[in-house]
């Protein structure tokens, strides 16, 4: 069971999984609109509320801040990932290319959870995650998150050179991101189903999975900073490949 404390967090796993939603403590009475929302929301599904008690020791100050994580709290069953298959069949609308995203080993539940909540932002339609050396998807990843968690389905794969083989096999290009590369990620051809593949926080992609990506990419600083964490590069990354081509 996982205890969220993220109210956005919260209000999401009610409107996709309320039956995993298994009860809410609101620190105290006032604890602001969104709170507000997570507790009409639970009540409508049948969720115990409780208001007070433990929450209300620990944050005195809970109410004076609509935003703040502990003014409430809830237990949830973890999420589910899917079927590698399942991640294809969210097909893209019509003339639009649709983007995932598969992580190599991606080890901090902050950068994993940033992740989520970007995917859910720029219509990710599935992500993979390796099963050794990543982070759990743990409560801190489904708080950061802010519900994208809930909104892209994710798979967790033993192999993920084996992965992106099953990706090709779909129509999906794999791109792969090194700061090495020769091309642009603002020269790649946006108008394609793509995976984009990040590496980890340390050595980024590893020598297999660079081999098995259709195209290497970089992103070109402009300014004196050379270099981005992985959870600011993919927010870098989604938003080149998302904007809409000129018509």
């Amino acid at each position: 069971m996982l205890e969220l404390r993220n109210p956005h967090s919260i209000l999401a796993a009610i409107s996709v999984r309320p039956r995993a939603v298994k009860s809410i403590r609101i620190a105290a009475a006032g604890a602001g609109d969104i709170w507000d929302e997570v507790t009409s929301a639970a009540r409508d599904r049948g969720i115990p509320v409780q208001t007070g008690g433990a929450d209300e020791r620990r944050h005195p100050r809970a109410g004076r801040d609509t935003e703040r994580v502990g003014a409430g709290s809830a237990q949830i069953e973890p999420p589910s990932p899917v079927p590698l298959e399942l991640l294809w069949e969210s097909s893209p609308e019509e003339n639009r290319s649709g983007i995932w995203l598969a992580l190599d080993q991606v080890q901090d539940p902050q950068n994993l959870g940033a992740i989520f909540r970007l995917a859910g932002f720029f219509g990710v339609r599935g992500m993979v995650l390796t099963k050794d050396r990543s982070a759990p998807v743990n409560a801190t990843v489904c708080d950061v998150a802010t519900g994208g968690v809930e909104h892209v389905p994710y798979s967790i794969v033993a192999n993920l050179a084996q992965a992106m083989e099953k990706a090709q096999q779909n129509s999906i290009w794999i791109m792969g991101t090194c700061e090495r590369a020769d091309v642009s990620i603002f020269n790649v051809d946006r108008d394609r189903n793509w995976m984009l593949v990040m590496g980890n926080e340390g050595q980024g992609l590893r020598r297999l999975t660079r081999e098995k990506c259709d195209q290497l990419v970089s992103m070109p600083a402009l300014g004196p900073v050379p270099s981005l964490n992985v959870a600011t590069a993919t927010a870098a990354c989604l938003a080149v490949l998302t904007t809409p081509l000129p018509k």
